[in-house]
């Protein structure tokens, strides 16, 4: 078997027998001035190995150290008579592999150079990856567990203006000082976590962070700026045209329902009557749905004050208590008798909280049941609303969440504009919140992760 590895030995007064590499299948050639080494150096290989062999450890040292110095990442061995412990630590403090002592068994010198080579691909793997990293045009910052900063590549420095050179090693509370950022860092962040950041400079970043076993958190930012604008742009046209059509669907579906104080209609007269009515009505509920999702997404209107969420909730089920009746369903309420202020807005988190139950209402069959319940979990209020109607389709579920989803097992008599959960979405980011669904043909329930005050 042949290695892809070189092995050259500088050794000018103790020969090292290459025949049991030979035998292992390496590449050996032989170095014995050091004039020669440094030839050697202008064009060597990543995949070369330097076995440097020297009587006296300080002169072997003091070479190797030089040849160190010029390229850090060489493998190098190191072979000297007997040396004590002080020795070694400096040998491989300078970033020696391997250490060994005078004579060295071939076998000896073989397992040393196969860890050696253990050691180099691991460093090229890595070196390749952080080149990836390095090279990438977004952010990417990664710190260990205690918040010490590993890496943190150019087009991240870039985004924060970071000019000081040496920040490896430093906390990440040294170099950063965004909020928002170093909230990912704090020991009850909960990952994944993806939020966005937005900058002194006016650029909006999704941010992604990831917690890495035994190394840390990874913190991956793409600039949306241009995304966000053209969002801004999409909701500025959307509110325009809403607001310019709510004006005459009003009057139609006043009119119609003037008709028949005009004259008397037949049978299929008033049918047409009450179809022209309930495509107003939708359309007329589609607008305030697209409004109402525009101001969400535009922090229209979003100060922020001490929430009750158990009172939101409540408001909210007796708001909906005859739709409920008309369907003779049972609900069930599960609320801590204390329970701590979140700070929010309370028509928006009114709107979230009812839009959920008013879900679970209208795909519980009748006669069916709702569970609502609402706990403290490590400083956080979740709250589940649960019903026990079809389910959602395993490959819908990821798409429930998006504007004008309507869900493949849903009939189109089932009245809705395909915006309510996607309200909700907008609304509990906004309250640095997350939500998730769970689902089977027995049910589904929607879960909301809320910090508390």
């Amino acid at each position: 078997m042949t290695h892809t590895l070189q092995i050259l030995i500088y050794s000018p007064s103790q020969p090292i027998d290459p025949s049991t590499l030979v035998n292992a299948g390496y590449e050996v050639a032989f170095l014995a001035q050091p004039e020669e080494v440094n030839a050697w150096l202008k064009t060597w290989s990543v995949d070369t190995l330097l076995i440097v062999s020297y009587p006296s450890f300080t002169r072997g040292v003091r070479l190797a150290a030089k040849i160190l110095e010029a390229h850090p990442t060489l493998p190098v061995i190191l072979v000297t008579h007997k040396t004590n412990q002080a020795s070694m630590k400096r040998a491989l403090e300078i970033g020696i592999f391997e250490h060994l002592t005078d004579p060295v068994e071939p076998e000896v010198l073989l397992r040393a150079i196969q860890r050696c080579q253990v050691r180099l691909n691991n460093w090229q793997e890595w070196n390749r990856f952080t080149q990836v990293l390095a090279n990438l045009e977004d952010g990417f910052i990664l710190a260990n567990t205690d918040g010490h900063l590993l890496m943190v590549n150019q087009s991240a420095r870039n985004m924060f203006q970071l000019v000081e050179e040496k920040i490896d090693e430093k906390m990440v509370t040294e170099v950063f000082n965004h909020p928002d950022l170093l909230d990912i860092f704090n020991p009850q962040t909960s990952f994944p976590n993806l939020r966005e950041i937005t900058l002194e400079s006016g650029r909006v970043y999704s941010t992604q962070a990831s917690q890495i076993p035994e190394i840390g958190i990874a913190v991956v930012m793409q600039e949306i700026t241009h995304l966000k604008e053209l969002d801004r742009i999409k909701t500025d046209f959307v509110n325009t045209v809403s607001h310019d059509i709510r004006s005459p669907l009003t009057a139609i579906y006043g009119f119609v329902g003037l008709i028949d104080r005009v004259g008397q209609i037949n049978e299929q007269q008033a049918e047409f009557i009450h179809h022209i009515q309930s495509s107003v009505q939708h359309i007329t509920s589609l607008i305030n749905d697209l409004m109402d999702l525009g101001r969400v997404e535009a922090d229209y209107d979003l100060q922020m004050e001490e929430v009750n969420l158990g009172e939101i909730i409540k408001q909210s089920i007796g708001n909906l208590d005859f739709q409920m009746n008309e369907k003779m369903q049972e609900l069930n309420l599960s609320i801590p008798e204390e329970i701590p202020v979140i700070l929010g807005n309370p028509l928006h988190l009114q709107r979230m909280v009812t839009n959920l139950i008013e879900n679970a209402v209208k795909f519980t069959p009748a006669m069916g049941k709702i569970n609502v319940r609402c706990r403290l979990e490590a400083n956080q209020l979740i709250l589940d609303v649960a019903d026990n109607g079809p389910g959602i389709p395993l490959s819908d579920q990821p798409h429930i969440f998006e504007k004008f989803y309507r869900g493949s097992n849903l009939s189109q008599d089932m009245p809705g504009t395909g915006l309510g959960l996607s309200i909700v979405k907008s609304i509990v980011e906004k309250h640095h919140g997350r939500i998730w669904l769970e689902s089977s043909p027995m049910g589904t329930t929607f879960s909301v992760i809320l910090p508390s005050k």
